[in-house]
């Protein structure tokens, strides 16, 4: 019976455990089914959606990531998302929302986009370069337009000469007498853009600049720097500041055809004749034709490094083409490659990068303060200056435009009128308030942008860290302290003395006296008896 009993228990057991399990396979199928319906309808219905409005994606996008987002925050989210189209539009002002110009289908860096980014780390926790495509320089060169960059409006620019210009008593007036004191009146129709236009830039005295102005410069160079060049690279070194930096990674093409000008001082040229790579016949370092400028006509050595930086087109009248290097950077691309990339590809006429952490003027301001770059009341007054012009903080609302600081330790520029007329007003601002460009770039280029449809190219600045190698500046490095010793290192000790040399007057026998160990012994407590004392 016990027997009996326990059968049917296992049998209505195992008839329950179907019959449940099979109830739980007919819920699941049907469960499978219903979600199958859903999706399918769900596709469907977004297809459709899609089809009728193409561009929603495309505007929540840009909502995105050209409106919500901060410059800074756009330009890392395109570098660590790997987003290749930014690669081509983040360059000028006017790309961030809108496609950027298509390439040739031929063209190599087509399918270009950034690979992963390094994980991050303590080693290296600043601004680091990021990946450029480039051709190669004999494409590059292939790429240079036939015609010259359009200049909107403006067709003839030229200059204002004066033998005694005279300094006005006016809110605002600063300046030299190299810059020709421009009044406010001045200042102010230099940004009336029109077909034909005289304005204020520098070498105001003398016949030409270079001869009596003022940063002057021998007549055998003078007539040199008259050719016609295609392309010019350029730095400058005052005041003994910087070290001349090779550039590296030049092609034979480009050493034949592009000159290498650097322009020194005399204090700088005294310095280098001192050094052995210097050569007084040829004028040159390595790749550098070396340009002395005398009676320079300010007492700051970096302002007077602004001259050749900002009025490049000046010195130089019959140039298509110039890349400003600062003398603190080691050039390490080719120069046809640089063209290529950051203005033939971009179609621009003038390319700087942007700063890497700031975009806004008056936090730029008071970074410079904060640095001691320049005298706190100068730099106040020039803020405030452009406040009652109209200078607002960066916001969102100035998109397409993406930053009103740049790194301007680097120009790449084609030298027509619209690009003349921008550095000539740029540098009237610094000769008219401080020497600190990253403060008055954004006034110039929206005082002008205000008139006319133009943008400059404003790159991310880990790109300008792939092409130059930044270095310290001279005095950085003479002050810089030699690397400790390691505590830890184990000194070898001395190597034993042949037989037969002395020691202190006493002969090395190899074999010890009767009593010597002792006698050390006794010396060295009597020693630290005495330190006892």
């Amino acid at each position: 019976m016990l027997t009996s009993n326990s059968k049917d228990k296992e049998r209505s057991l195992s008839f329950l455990c179907c019959w449940y399990l099979g109830r739980r396979r007919v819920a699941m199928l049907l469960l499978l089914s219903l979600a199958f319906v859903v999706f399918v309808l769900g596709s469907y219905t977004i297809n459709k959606e899609s089809s009728n409005s193409p561009n929603i994606h495309q505007s929540i996008e840009t909502i995105e990531f050209g409106i919500n987002q901060t410059p800074l925050s756009r330009e890392l989210s395109s570098f660590y998302t790997g987003d290749s189209n930014n690669d081509q539009t983040r360059g000028s002002d006017v790309d961030i929302i809108h496609p950027p110009p298509s390439l040739p289908s031929h063209h190599p860096c087509d399918s270009f986009s950034f690979p992963p980014p390094p994980p991050p780390g303590l080693r290296r926790p600043g601004p680091r370069p990021c990946p450029v495509c480039y051709l190669s320089p004999e494409e590059a060169l292939a790429h240079m337009p036939k015609h010259p960059f359009e200049s909107p409006v403006l067709k003839n620019l030229t200059y204002i000469r004066e033998e005694s210009p005279l300094k006005r008593e006016e809110e605002g007036q600063g300046g030299s007498e190299f810059g020709g004191y421009p009044s406010l009146e001045d200042r102010t129709n230099s940004f009336d853009i029109k077909e034909s236009m005289t304005v204020h830039c520098g070498f105001v005295k003398g016949t030409k600049p270079g001869h009596q102005t003022g940063f002057d410069i021998d007549e055998d160079i003078l007539h040199e720097m008259d050719q016609f060049h295609e392309v010019i690279v350029a730095s400058a070194i005052f005041g003994k500041y910087d070290l001349i930096q090779e550039p590296v990674n030049i092609s034979e093409m480009a050493r034949k055809n592009i000159p290498f000008y650097m322009f020194v001082d005399e204090e700088t040229h005294s310095y280098l004749k001192n050094t052995s790579s210097y050569t007084e016949d040829s004028k040159r370092v390595g790749l550098w034709r070396i340009i002395v400028a005398h009676n320079v006509p300010y007492t700051d050595a970096r302002r007077n490094g602004k001259i050749p930086k900002l009025l490049l087109h000046r010195l130089f009248p019959n140039v298509k083409y110039s890349i400003w290097v600062d003398a603190k950077l080691q050039l390490v691309v080719d120069p046809y490659q640089i063209l290529e990339r950051f203005l033939w590809r971009t179609n621009s006429s003038l390319a700087i990068s942007k700063h890497y952490r700031r975009f806004d003027v008056f936090v730029e301001a008071e970074a410079n303060k904060a640095a001691r770059k320049y005298d706190n009341a100068s730099i106040d007054y020039q803020v405030e200056f452009y406040k009652k012009e109209g200078l607002t903080p960066y916001t969102d609302a100035k998109l397409p435009i993406t930053s009103d600081v740049p790194e301007g330790c680097t120009i790449i520029r084609e030298h027509i009128p619209i690009t003349n007329l921008f550095t000539c007003v740029w540098f009237n601002e610094v000769d008219r308030f401080t020497s600190r460009d990253q403060l008055s770039f954004a006034v110039a280029r929206d005082r002008i942008r205000e008139k006319v449809d133009w943008s400059i190219n404003m790159f991310l600045d880990c790109e300008r860290r792939n092409f130059v190698k930044q270095v310290y500046h001279r005095d950085v490095l003479m002050n810089m302290k030699p690397p400790r010793a390691s505590s830890s290192k184990v000194l070898p000790e001395p190597l034993p003395l042949p037989r037969g040399k002395s020691v202190g007057g006493r002969a090395n026998t190899g074999k010890k006296s009767p009593g010597q160990r002792g006698k050390r012994r006794h010396r060295k407590v009597s020693a630290g008896g005495r330190n006892m004392r």
